[in-house]
């Protein structure tokens, strides 16, 4: 639902955290270090042509912006782009299916570590690049390459229209959201790399300096590995958009032919994926033999079997496998951003075989829109279809054994689906999971029927 503010998070690079430290004080605009940094993006932007094997259409416009003015706006994004009644429900969705601590706040939480982490973005309804004065000055390199990043985005603008991509893809499911980010900032980290592979080579900057850095941001982003495990899919989407976008050869992204990535980036753009699953596994989207879409769960044929007692359906989501893995990795592990550089690590037995999914928050009301308002009373019903019964049942142990605590069952149905229910007391839970086991709602994959017995 805050897709439009996590896909301005700098991201991961060759195992260094390129974000910029915070200050103590918010800096007077200085309008010679402006100056500067407007001079170095136009000398980046010519080598992000380079890079990219296209041509800026037009100049990109750069304005400058302090850390105030960054959560001014993220403020304003939230404000446009999700009521308070949808973040609220999001919330709960969240926390219900254990992605979330009870006590957490989906927002704030997001605002606080995009407000420190944030050195510059492009904001696509504007066409104009951002670049944040924090009165600290960054490693060359690191500047330069920040830069590159966001100037990537303009330039990816100008040719695929990326404000109409992430319209089309945002703001539907998280599964969807995670999806949509991981191709627009697939690309920029592609060349992202490129650059920073072609800038060290060249010997033209200090790599002394750069190691101590990448030392300090080691460290310093441990806000972001210590926030809820939720928050880190921020990172995975980077790392695993790359991949995506290399067609699962990363060191073709660094160091392959010029353009391929902006040519997948189009045909991406074109005919989206439409799963984290298509991302973490490339091969499922781009060889035609393989493509495996997710199977679509009809939302009415739900609503039928578990709306009741004044009961409503009042938010519905898709978790994904990219969330999944998640999900079924034990809650209290914290992993280290060296661990988390390739697809593989956003991914596990337990998400695997991944077929679809579906969640309903139910709410109690005389009507859904008195029930979304409340939200009182809430229940869940998360649905899930797997490829086969061996990577259902895989499914079953690993959340079956961390998934959050309180009232719920998991209940079988079929030989490929999964109902997750929470906050129902326990006759009410066996009873709805008599209902799916006796008629499961329709759904379709690629347009055909599916059914969840294995044939």
């Amino acid at each position: 639902m805050l897709v439009h503010l996590r896909r301005m998070l700098i991201g991961v690079v060759l195992l260094v955290a390129l974000t910029v430290p915070a200050v103590a004080a918010e800096p007077q605009q200085d309008a010679a270090e402006s100056a500067r940094l407007a001079k170095v993006a136009d000398h980046v932007a010519k080598e992000v042509e380079s890079l990219r094997g296209w041509k800026f259409k037009k100049p990109v416009d750069k304005r400058f912006a302090s850390p105030a003015d960054v959560r001014a706006y993220l403020n304003k994004q939230v404000a446009e782009h999700c009521s308070p009644a949808q973040e609220k429900a999001t919330e709960t969705f969240l926390q219900m299916v254990g992605l979330l601590p009870p006590d957490s706040h989906l927002k704030d939480t997001l605002l606080d570590l995009m407000e420190e982490q944030v050195g510059g973005y492009y904001e696509p309804k504007d066409g104009a690049l951002y670049l944040v004065n924090r009165g600290k000055p960054l490693p060359a390199l690191v500047e330069r390459v920040m830069l590159a990043h966001e100037l990537t985005h303009a330039l990816d603008d100008q040719y695929v229209d990326l404000r109409a991509f992430m319209d089309k893809m945002a703001g539907k499911t998280e599964d969807l959201d995670l999806t949509g980010m991981s191709v627009t900032e697939g690309s920029a980290t592609a060349l992202m790399m490129r650059y920073m592979v072609r800038a060290q080579m060249s010997g033209e900057f200090d790599a002394a300096e750069l190691q101590e850095y990448g030392a300090e941001e080691m460290q310093r982003s441990q806000a972001l590995i210590k926030a809820p495990r939720y928050f880190t899919v921020l990172l995975g989407a980077y790392i695993c958009g790359t991949e995506f976008l290399a067609r699962g050869n990363l060191l073709t992204a660094m160091m392959g032919k010029r353009g391929m990535v902006g040519k997948n980036l189009q045909a991406a753009v074109k005919d989206p994926p439409q799963s984290t699953e298509q991302i973490l596994h490339p091969e499922k989207y781009w060889d035609a033999a393989m493509r495996d879409d997710p199977v679509l769960v009809d939302d009415d044929a739900v609503k039928r079997l578990i709306e009741e007692d004044g009961r409503r359906v009042v938010h519905t989501n898709t978790v994904g496998e990219m969330l999944c893995a998640i999900l079924t990795n034990p809650p209290g592990v914290r992993r280290s951003l060296m661990s988390m550089q390739t697809s593989s690590a956003w991914t596990n037995d337990g998400a695997a075989g991944w077929g679809g999914d579906r969640f309903y928050l139910l709410a109690s009301g005389r009507d859904a829109k008195a029930a979304a308002s409340n939200l009182r009373q809430p229940r869940g019903v998360w649905v899930t279809l797997w490829d086969s019964e061996g990577d259902r049942d895989e499914f079953l142990g690993t959340y079956g054994r961390h998934a959050p605590n309180g009232s719920r069952l998991l209940a079988p149905f079929g030989t490929l689906g999964v109902v997750a229910l929470f906050g129902f007391d326990e006759a009410q839970s066996r009873a709805m999971a008599e209902r799916f086991k006796a008629s499961p709602p329709a759904m379709t994959r690629a347009g055909k029927p599916w059914t969840p017995w294995a044939l």
